[in-house]
C-alpha cells in the first residue's frame, strides 16, 4: 500500500532504533486493517474498499425504491411463484439475496441480473405476499419496500400473442415539465378478442419506471397512452426512454415489423424505434437561426450569455417554473422575465431585451417549451438578442448567486 511505502521510506532516514518502532507500527497498521475488514465480514470484492492511504470505506446499505413484476405477473405488483420481479433503488449491484415473505418463514433467492439501480430476480417456491428486503455482500439488511409485493397462482398463457401495429411516439424529444408528455399511438392488431395491456415506461438499461394498465382492449382498436416524465414523485433523469406494450402476465407484445419495413423504405435510413424517445430537463429558448455573442465578464462585467437572433424570434422558457418577475428597465433589461425553475429549490432563468412585455402574468406556472415572449433589442441593447442568465437557489436577487450558463446553454443547442 502507498502508506506502507511512505512509512518505509522515512523509516529508512531514522535511526535503527527508530526505524525498527516505525516499522512495527506500520505492520500493526495493516494487521488492524485486515482485522476490521474479517470483523464486517467483507468478500473479497468489498475489501478492494480499502483505500490506498491507509482508509476504509463500507458499502452503503442498499436502498429499495420500487418493486415491480416483469414476468410470469397477475398485476403489475403481483407475480405468480417462478416469476419474475425487477427492484429498484440504490446499491443494487451490491445485493447478493432478496429477502421474501414466506409461509411459515421468510425467502431468499439471489438476483439473476443487476446494475447499481436495479436487479431481477425469480420469485422462489415458497414466497408469500409481503414486504421484500435486499441483503448486501456485506450482510447489510435493507429496510422493508413501501411496495407490497402479492404472490398468486400462476397466470393463464395467452395462446394468440399479443400484436401491435401502427406505433409511432410524439414528440421523439420531451423535456421535464414540458409542454408536450411522451406519447405513443398504436393499434392492437392481434391478440384475443379482449385483451387487458400493460404499458411500461423503461429507461436504457430496462428498469421500468412507470406503468400504465388497459383492461378489455379490443383487437383492432386505437390506443394512446401518455407519460408524465416522473419516476415516482420525481422527474425522471435526463435520459432515453421507450415505451413497452405488455400483455398483463408481463409478455411483451410483438411489433409488426411492416411498418418498420415502410419507414426505413421513406427515410432510406436505419428505422427508428417508433417506441423510443428522448427526455432532458432543458430545452434551447431560441426557436430560429442564432449565434452567440458577448459572453460573461465582456465589456461593463457582462452577467450573461448573448444569444444573437432576428427581432421577433420566438422565446420559449429553457426549463418550467413559475414567474417571479416581469417588468420594464430603461437603462438594462428593457422588457424582462424572470422564471423560478421548477425542482430546483427557486434557482432563476432571466430574459432581456424582449420586443415586448412577456404576456405572462407574476405568480403564472409556466412549462418547460412554453412560449414566453419574443427577441428584441430593449433597454441597454444595440442589436437584437436574448441575454440570457442563471442564477443560483434562492434566486434572482432573492439570495443567490450568477452562474455562467455559456456550458449548459450550448449543451442544449446541440440537442434541441
Amino acid at each position: 500500500m502507498l502508506r506502507s511505502a511512505t512509512l518505509s521510506a522515512r523509516a529508512r532516514q531514522l535511526t535503527p532504533q527508530a526505524s525498527e518502532r516505525a516499522l512495527i507500527k506500520t505492520a500493526t497498521y495493516a494487521t488492524a486493517v485486515a482485522l476490521f475488514a474479517a470483523l464486517l465480514g467483507l468478500t473479497a470484492h468489498a475489501s478492494a474498499a480499502i483505500t490506498t492511504d491507509g482508509g476504509l470505506t463500507v458499502p452503503g446499505v442498499p436502498k429499495i425504491k420500487d418493486v415491480v413484476c416483469v414476468s410470469g405477473c397477475i398485476k403489475i405488483r403481483t407475480s405468480s411463484s417462478g416469476g419474475t420481479v425487477q427492484v429498484t433503488g440504490t446499491g443494487m449491484n451490491q445485493v447478493s439475496f432478496v429477502n421474501f415473505a414466506g409461509k411459515p418463514k421468510r425467502v431468499k433467492a439471489e438476483p439473476t441480473s443487476s446494475s447499481a439501480s436495479s436487479l431481477l430476480v425469480e420469485v422462489p417456491d415458497g414466497a408469500a405476499t409481503g414486504r421484500i428486503r435486499v441483503i448486501s455482500s456485506t450482510g447489510s439488511v435493507s429496510s422493508p419496500s413501501e411496495a407490497v409485493l402479492g404472490i398468486g397462482e400462476s397466470p393463464v398463457v395467452q395462446n394468440s400473442p399479443l400484436r401491435i401495429s401502427d406505433a409511432s411516439t410524439t414528440p421523439s424529444i420531451a423535456y421535464q415539465y414540458g409542454a408536450r408528455r411522451p406519447r405513443l399511438d398504436f393499434v392492437v392488431s392481434g391478440g384475443r378478442a379482449k385483451n387487458d395491456l400493460r404499458i411500461d415506461i423503461v429507461n436504457a438499461s430496462g428498469s421500468v419506471l412507470a406503468s400504465r394498465t388497459r383492461l378489455g382492449v379490443e383487437r383492432g382498436t386505437s390506443q394512446k397512452v401518455t407519460w408524465n416524465g416522473r419516476s415516482g414523485r420525481r422527474p425522471a433523469p435526463s435520459g432515453r426512454y421507450r415505451f413497452v406494450v405488455r400483455s398483463i402476465d408481463g409478455t411483451a407484445a410483438v411489433l409488426s415489423k411492416g411498418l418498420t419495413r415502410a419507414r426505413a423504405r421513406a427515410s432510406r435510413t436505419r428505422a427508428p424505434d417508433p417506441l423510443g424517445f428522448r427526455l432532458y430537463g432543458y430545452v434551447f429558448p431560441v426557436r430560429a437561426g442564432h449565434s452567440f455573442g458577448d459572453g460573461i465578464g465582456s465589456g461593463r462585467g457582462h452577467q450573461g450569455l448573448d444569444i444573437m437572433a432576428g427581432c421577433g424570434t420566438t422565446l420559449i422558457a429553457a426549463r418550467g417554473g413559475t414567474v417571479y418577475y416581469n417588468a420594464y428597465q430603461a437603462g438594462g433589461a428593457g422588457n424582462y422575465l424572470v422564471i423560478n425553475l421548477a425542482g430546483t429549490r427557486k434557482e432563476s432563468h432571466v430574459y432581456m431585451h424582449l420586443l415586448k412585455p412577456s404576456p405572462l402574468k407574476v405568480g403564472s406556472r409556466v412549462k418547460t417549451g412554453q412560449k414566453i415572449g419574443v427577441v428584441g433589442s430593449t433597454g441597454r441593447s444595440s442589436a437584437c438578442h436574448l441575454h440570457f442568465e442563471h442564477w443560483s437557489s434562492p434566486g434572482w436577487y432573492q439570495g443567490g448567486t450568477f452562474l455562467d450558463p455559456t456550458g449548459p446553454v450550448k449543451r442544449w443547442d446541440r440537442y434541441s
